[in-house]
């Protein structure tokens, strides 16, 4: 017979109590709230390098374009409809936005056949443009085989469209940007379109605009083929979350936009500057 004062003849209790339970909750709360931001810059770090993996890749199929073709450059023209460009179509318009088929019959398409190239992969808002989530996110530079820009609009006169690579001068190849990743409001065809400084910077508007999609940055290619993200100083820029028809940035005398003139500065430059 067991001694019923024996230690295994006591019932073991079994569960947590009330207060044991609200001990845990608490400390997982505190857990997550310490990792939440931890984890959620870890994300922001990856989709940054992967936009950019997807430039350099892009900055590739770029350069074997030119390879192929003594040297010129893939067809940039302004108008989206022309079937001779590095990429169709015009983001703009919703079925076109959401046409994975443009991609493929631009003419960089053969060189690396991942439609995901185009795309960033933080860009997952409709755009106020096209109402849906466009299937591209890049866009190139106007001074790359493109429009000069300069000339047309403000009637700057001086500065070089490159035709082929051994005319990418000025700026040099390693500050030259080719591909960026462009704002869902004001993406349309493939040309990024903004006129360089002009003189004595006279040129104080956007026409296209950058995303700000990697912590208040965007993503660029350069002609040497590294890619790097631009964070913008001058707060978020304008345009982003408003109409794509939004109006220029008023800057005068020594207050000039410092986000506008670096990425003027890897669009076109005049000799001597």
């Amino acid at each position: 017979m067991i001694n019923p004062c024996h230690p295994l003849s006591i019932k073991r209790q079994t569960g947590f109590t009330l207060i044991e339970l609200l001990v845990v909750i608490a400390i997982i709360a505190i857990l997550a709230a310490l990792l939440l931001p931890a984890l959620s810059r870890a994300r922001a770090k990856g989709l940054q390098a992967n936009c950019l993996s997807n430039l350099k890749q892009l900055q590739l199929c770029w350069h074997m374009y030119a390879d192929d073709n003594g040297g010129k450059l893939a067809p940039n023209p302004k108008k989206s409809e022309s079937p001779n460009s590095w990429i169709p179509g015009d983001m703009s318009i919703a079925s076109d936005a959401t046409n994975t088929a443009l991609i493929q019959n631009g003419l960089l398409y053969p060189y690396n056949r991942a439609v995901k190239l185009y795309k960033c992969p933080a860009d997952i808002k409709p755009s106020l443009q096209s109402g849906v989530v466009n299937v591209r996110s890049y866009s190139m530079n106007c001074y790359m085989s493109g429009q000069d820009v300069g000339d047309t609009h403000y009637g700057f006169t001086g500065y070089t469209v490159n035709m082929k690579d051994s005319q990418i001068l000025l700026p040099p190849p390693a500050l030259a940007f080719v591909f960026l990743d462009e704002s869902p409001n004001t993406i349309d065809d493939g040309q990024f379109g903004l006129g360089p400084s002009g003189p004595n910077n006279t040129d104080n508007e956007w026409l296209n605009y950058p995303s700000a999609r990697h912590s208040n940055g965007a993503g660029f290619s350069f002609a040497d083929g590294h890619a790097e993200t631009f964070k913008w100083r001058g707060g978020r820029l304008p345009g982003l979350e408003a109409h794509p028809q939004a109006q220029p940035i008023p800057v005068s005398g020594t207050d000039l936009n410092p986000d506008l003139r670096r990425v003027q500065a890897a669009l076109a430059r005049l000799p001597g500057q």
